[in-house]
């Protein structure tokens, strides 16, 4: 959850407020800052994997006023070569307050990917997307790195990314590296699963591997063992910035939409050790029968069958939490992915729950989607 003052949250769930929008659009060096007056409308997309199946890119769509021709290109030679540079486009958003005050919320940093002229509408179209979209474009090629914070840190830097933070903990996780050369983006993926960790670019542009028990414990989490129909799942409850990260009925358009993940039987984990590879197979004894799916891990970091056996536990506890609550409402923008919230519904039952995709729509007020993951 990004830290604000006890006034913006005060005013976030407030029955009226005003939240406004502004980017900071960097080109050939020169960046321009535009608000309302200019920003038609925006979508938001963030997104991660809370066991890394995926490595998704956040992305942002942007629609800006052109009326004033501020934004007109000579031919699609010269939108192909501004795309190339990948133009940087920072987005945040500001509670204004009673005195006209504004404190402002960055919501991530993006590079451009597509750029559409409307000329009808007199507006431009921006396609942006994080790191990870331009990280999939570049290779790596394994050195001798010894732990996975080593090998985190060289795919990192060898992308040229200076602006990261990797956990310490990955220090005392041993590997063996890629014997292959592979894209950078799957790396940090592999390097993820293996280190139990969450990968993700945060509000401020910077890429973080986090383990998830690290985010938890700074959050101040605690298990609450109340009754389960008011609070269920088992994801800890939060102590700290409580009363943000409670999404209550009332700010909500509709009863959140609950959807259920099939659970995962087993896991099926290959150890890579001394040119053999042989496989590991973890039960999930959490549920009865075998009717789940069965999920395999094919990640060279994993060298032991202990290791395997950590990481299987892994997916299977996190796999246990495969009720998916879709909530559609006002959005705060200080919550973001991976944090644990309580999503309430009519019948003011609170389940725990971890974020793992938000959207936010904006056409001069706020509002959006938030999907998270949890027990019945």
């Amino acid at each position: 959850m990004w830290e604000v003052s006890n006034r913006f949250k005060d005013a976030v769930y407030a029955p009226i407020r005003q939240i406004n929008a502004r980017i900071f659009f960097t080109l050939y060096g020169s960046t321009k800052e535009y608000g309302d007056e200019t920003i038609i409308s925006f979508n938001l997309l963030e997104e991660m994997s809370t066991i890394n199946e995926a490595l998704p890119s956040n992305e942002l769509r942007v629609t800006l006023d052109n009326t004033e021709r501020e934004f007109n290109l000579l031919n699609l030679a010269k939108i192909q070569e501004i795309i190339a540079s990948r133009p940087e486009v920072k987005l945040e958003l500001g509670m204004v307050f009673e005195d006209d005050t504004i404190e402002w919320v960055p919501m991530g940093t993006y590079y451009l990917a597509e750029w559409k002229n409307e000329t009808a509408a007199m507006s431009i179209s921006l396609i942006c997307r994080d790191y990870f979209d331009m990280l999939a474009q570049i290779s790596y090629n394994n050195t001798n790195a010894d732990n996975l914070y080593n090998l985190a840190v060289d795919v990192l830097q060898k992308a040229g990314i200076s602006n990261y933070s990797v956990h310490e903990s990955l220090k005392k996780i041993t590997t063996m590296g890629f014997n292959d050369r592979i894209d950078s983006r799957t790396a940090l993926q592999h390097i993820g699963i293996a280190a139990k960790a969450a990968v993700y670019q945060d509000r401020t542009g910077r890429i973080v591997i986090n383990p998830f028990t690290a985010l938890d414990a700074s959050s101040n989490y605690l298990t609450y063992c109340g009754q389960p129909f008011y609070f269920g799942g088992a994801y800890p409850l939060v102590t700290n910035g409580f009363g943000m990260k409670n999404i209550e009925y009332d700010q909500m358009f509709e009863e959140p939409e609950i959807s259920l993940d099939k659970s995962i039987y087993e896991v099926v984990v290959n150890v890579y050790a001394f040119g053999e590879t042989r496989e590991v197979v973890v039960v999930n004894t959490s549920i009865k029968g075998n009717y789940g799916e069965s999920f395999s891990i094919d990640n060279p970091l994993i060298n032991t069958e202990a290791h395997a056996r950590e990481v299987a536990a892994w997916i299977i506890n996190e796999s246990n939490y495969n009720a998916i609550y879709k909530t559609v409402w006002r959005q705060n923008p200080i919550l973001e992915c991976a944090d644990v919230i309580l999503v309430e519904d009519s019948f003011e039952a609170k389940k725990q729950t971890r974020i793992f995709r938000q959207e936010y729509e904006y056409e001069g007020y706020l509002n959006g989607v938030t999907e998270s993951r949890g027990g019945i």
